[in-house]
């Protein structure tokens, strides 16, 4: 089911495990290849580890839990403080906690943006497709010359099984937003991509 969708209890810290076709996707955009990369609210892992089989050569995992991931590197928060990362990374990505209102997932994206203004690199935030939407979001989205794209996913993630109805499909859409502190200072429409490709859309 959608974990932004209401009538569920909602698990604690927003602990949502990706699926591993979601970093597929995203990889069909981003070269990972030889990347390192910060992955910054890791819980169990499984993005972690999709991102090494996406080519990455070494993925920094951290969370401000730990959730038994044994690749986890650091129980960090994002939002405060500074990593004992191994170099700069090339990139962030991650699938933040919602919070309510959404306001943790803007808090998140604040703490991106301040850290690739200081990196270089790219921020990639799997996020709720609309939530670009709202005027209060301006300055992360439409108003943000770090901003280089959105990609749309063509599939539905199904966060967790709904009780009693196993087979009950998810209502939400979900994408990933793309900013980069090294992209060309020109104001210029972000790019509108789509995944999976046809013929990709599985499961695991």
């Amino acid at each position: 089911m959608g974990k932004h969708e209401t009538g569920y209890t909602r698990i604690p810290r927003d602990l949502y495990p990706t699926p591993a076709w979601v970093i597929a996707a995203l990889a069909e955009h981003i070269d990972f290849q030889n990347l390192t990369v910060w992955e910054c609210a890791c819980g169990d892992g499984r993005m972690s580890e999709a991102l090494k089989l996406a080519g990455c050569s070494r993925v920094y995992s951290t969370d401000i839990f730990d959730y038994g991931y044994a690749g986890q590197d650091e129980i960090f928060d994002f939002l405060s403080g500074e990593p004992k990362l191994p170099g700069l990374p090339d990139g962030i990505v991650t699938n933040p906690p919602f919070g309510k209102r959404g306001k943790l997932a803007e808090a998140f994206i604040e703490a991106g943006l301040r850290r690739i203004a200081s990196y270089g690199g790219f921020l990639a935030l799997l996020l709720p497709h609309e939530f670009d939407c709202a005027k209060s979001r301006r300055r992360f989205f439409g108003d943000c010359p770090d901003l280089v794209g959105k990609i749309t996913l063509r599939k539905r993630v199904k966060w967790f099984e709904h009780p009693g109805k196993p087979k009950r499909s998810p209502k939400e859409n979900s994408a990933w937003f793309l900013w980069a502190r090294d992209a060309p200072r020109v104001r210029q429409r972000p790019l509108l991509l789509y995944s999976p490709q046809c013929g990709a859309l599985t499961d695991a």
